[in-house]
């Protein structure tokens, strides 16, 4: 079976007699990119083969339901932890969307919650977990499965951790701005005196925001943390080529289109 080609088994509720059968049969074949559909009275369930490039799971379950039957799903409420913006509901949405079985998924951010319906044959919480996880996000529990312990611990983790990044910043920053404005003469470079010291501070304080933009482009997704880590890297990339004397600011009014 090719990457496109899949295979879904579908649950469905209202079948009384062989003819039901055919008629659904006849429903999903009538869908472009179907290749079979065999439906099981006797289980209630159609298994489908079809081309996932012409036709998706929805259109295989509105075809059921225009027969005049219904697909039945599961349903399942995730807590979600780690969004800021509605960048980061459609990274998750689209995410999860992206897993075979998944026919429905809401995301609310206010609520930090998923609201998904999903086929329970093609696909399982560990999945969405699995995914979730992947996407640069928290995932903490089933909602109403004695998930708050969990969520406790997760936000506290993620506060502790933002703490540390901000006094490390700060720690490392606010000596290296007074020792740039101090004329006294060292003996030693002081340009790579502050590459030393702030390179390390930087990678620890910033890593986080590059891991988050290399996942939302990893999953087409141009959001904040892609800006801010354009920002602070160019910045720091252009503060590397200076420390070095690459980049001088004769140069620097050349590429502005500055003569001297």
């Amino acid at each position: 079976m090719s990457e496109e080609r899949k295979k879904a088994e579908l649950k469905i509720s209202g079948m009384t007699c062989a003819m039901c059968a055919t008629t659904i049969e006849k429903s999903l074949l009538s869908q472009d990119g179907v290749a079979d559909a065999q439906v099981n009275l006797g289980n209630e369930t159609a298994v489908v083969e079809y081309d996932s490039a012409k036709v998706k799971l929805t259109d295989l379950e509105k075809a059921v339901t225009d027969a005049g039957y219904e697909v039945i799903n599961d349903k399942v409420v995730l807590k979600i932890g780690g969004m800021t913006c509605a960048m980061c509901v459609k990274t998750i949405e689209d995410t999860l969307k992206r897993l075979d079985g998944i026919s429905i998924v809401t995301v609310n951010l206010s609520a930090e919650k998923a609201y998904i319906t999903y086929n329970p044959k093609m696909a399982t919480v560990a999945d969405m977990k699995r995914a979730i996880e992947d996407a640069g996000y928290q995932y903490l529990g089933v909602a109403g499965e004695g998930t708050e312990d969990l969520e406790e611990v997760a936000r506290e983790r993620d506060l502790r951790e933002k703490r540390n990044r901000f006094i490390v910043g700060f720690a490392v920053g606010i000596p290296l701005m007074i020792l740039m404005r101090v004329t006294v003469d060292f003996p030693f470079s002081m340009a790579y005196f502050m590459l030393v010291v702030s390179a390390p501070a930087f990678i620890y304080v910033s890593h986080q925001i590059f891991s988050a933009a290399y996942r939302a482009l990893k999953n087409r997704n141009l959001n904040m943390d892609v800006m801010y880590s354009m920002g602070i890297g160019v910045a720091f990339v252009s503060s590397l080529l200076a420390t070095f004397g690459i980049l001088t600011e004769e140069f620097f009014l050349l590429l502005c289109g500055i003569s001297l």
